[in-house]
């Protein structure tokens, strides 16, 4: 499978700094202008943590913007700084502010044009990159990234024409080889693609996205045993990649050799373990051998990552039709209790009947109490003297031994109940007056 070349484009940056071409142990690519991601607090084998490594780079240029902030390589240099510990928005305002000063720097916008690229700003990127070109028209490297541009925007035709341009403006530019070999794979042109990969290689032996581009190609044309014998070059230059590791894995899918599949798949996850094409080839790993439920998990995990992965639900969906499981009428489910959600009870709400059976049932309690049925004037009838209820007690006409309601209110019942309550009454208003009379006021 070969590089996502839409979504990592190549760089052929200046010496000196870590860029994507020099990964292989050219200059740019070794410790110490690189910058590992295991966090900013965590030492190196010096002791010096990433923080401090930057600190320590940006120190001559804030000394510098200190006493002069119009100079426009300081800033130029903050950038490049930036650029190479990956704070891409830091490096962005820092090139934006060095072209405040030197307008039509190209260099200043190509770092510029890369850094609005890393933070997937494609049509900025594309401006900038024209308007570079409109000052220098034989900037290879900017025909380069023009390239990669155009590409994640699906404009193939147009990028293809860029990647002529580079070449034209230097022959002997690897990237631009490897970035005309994506585009010609990208619109199914895999020999042209092998053909414009191989002179990649002729230049840049070590390049190690070429070498993926190739297997790619070697394996949509069918042809897996030379595919995988590309996908080893390419992992013996740089083993930490993900998608190199799967492509190799597609290749014994492909071959049938499912056991053999299943060691890069798992080394692909363990390095990156939001790929959603490993978890999808590790279904149809476990697929191949049988393990359906297992397959289905992985499936739901690729569909987790990327909900849009047409290949992923597909499978998933054939492997669930197997197990008698069908998602597309529990998704139907879920979207219609979004639209529709139930509607809350109160909690002191009482559930009326449902049933055409308990609704008779009740119905025929109410007759054999001397009631009318409910709908016969029971529900919101006149009320005469004496009609009003408690609160809590049920509208229904009670007969002889029916049972009360838990929640009704207790009523005093008889003529004594009435008179013991008002004697109380009447004894505490003594009690109040002879309080005050006694202190001329009530005590607070």
């Amino acid at each position: 499978m070969a590089t996502d070349f839409k979504k990592n484009p190549g760089r052929t940056g200046k010496e000196g700094r870590p860029d994507r071409a020099g990964k292989t142990g050219k200059k740019g690519a070794g410790k110490k202008g690189r910058t590992p991601r295991t966090g900013a607090g965590r030492a190196d084998k010096s002791g010096e943590t990433a923080y401090g490594r930057l600190k320590k780079a940006l120190e001559p240029y804030q000394k510098t913007l200190e006493t002069n902030p119009e100079d426009a390589a300081a800033w130029a240099g903050k950038g490049s700084v930036f650029l190479r510990h990956r704070m891409y928005k830091d490096s962005l305002k820092a090139y934006e502010k060095a072209l405040e000063i030197e307008p039509e720097n190209p260099a200043y916008l190509y770092e510029k044009g890369f850094a609005l690229l890393q933070l997937n700003r494609e049509k900025d990127a594309l401006q900038t990159f024209d308007r570079l070109l409109g000052i220098k028209q034989d900037h290879d490297k900017a025909w380069n990234l023009k390239t990669s541009v155009l590409c994640r925007l699906g404009q193939h035709e147009k990028a293809l024409a860029a990647s002529e341009n580079a070449l034209a403006s230097n022959p002997k530019l690897a990237g631009a080889w490897h970035a005309k070999g994506t585009v010609l794979s990208d619109l199914g042109r895999y020999e042209e693609a092998i053909t414009a990969y191989d002179a990649a290689l002729k230049i840049n032996p070590n390049l190690a996205r070429a070498w993926e581009g190739k297997a790619f190609a070697l394996y949509s044309l069918d042809r897996p045993v030379e595919a995988a014998i590309a996908y080893d070059s390419a992992l013996k230059i740089n083993p930490d990649n993900a998608k190199t590791r799967v492509g190799k894995a597609m290749v014994h899918l492909k071959l049938g050799k499912y056991k053999k599949a299943l060691e890069p798949c798992n080394k692909a996850i363990s390095i990156k373990p939001d790929l959603a094409e490993a978890w999808y080839c590790k279904g149809m790993i476990l697929a191949g051998l049988e393990k359906n439920d297992e397959a289905l998990g992985a499936f739901e995990r690729a569909l987790r990552i990327r909900p849009d992965y047409p290949g992923a639900r597909q499978a998933r969906n054939s492997i669930s039709s197997k197990l008698g499981i069908d998602f597309d009428e529990e998704e139907d489910e879920k979207e219609t209790e979004e639209e529709k959600p139930r509607a809350r009870r109160s909690f002191w709400t009482r559930k009326e009947p449902t049933s055409e059976i308990v609704k008779r049932s009740r119905g025929q309690e109410r007759e054999q109490r001397g009631g009318a049925k409910r709908g016969e004037g029971t529900r919101k009838g006149p009320k005469g003297e004496g009609a009003k209820k408690s609160g809590w007690e049920r509208k229904e006409p009670k007969g002889e031994g029916t049972k009360k309601s838990g929640w009704a209110r207790k009523e005093p019942k008889g003529e004594g109940m009435d008179k013991s309550r008002g004697q109380e009454r009447r004894q505490r208003r003594k009690v109040v007056r002879k309080n005050l009379g006694k202190g001329g006021e009530k005590k607070k």
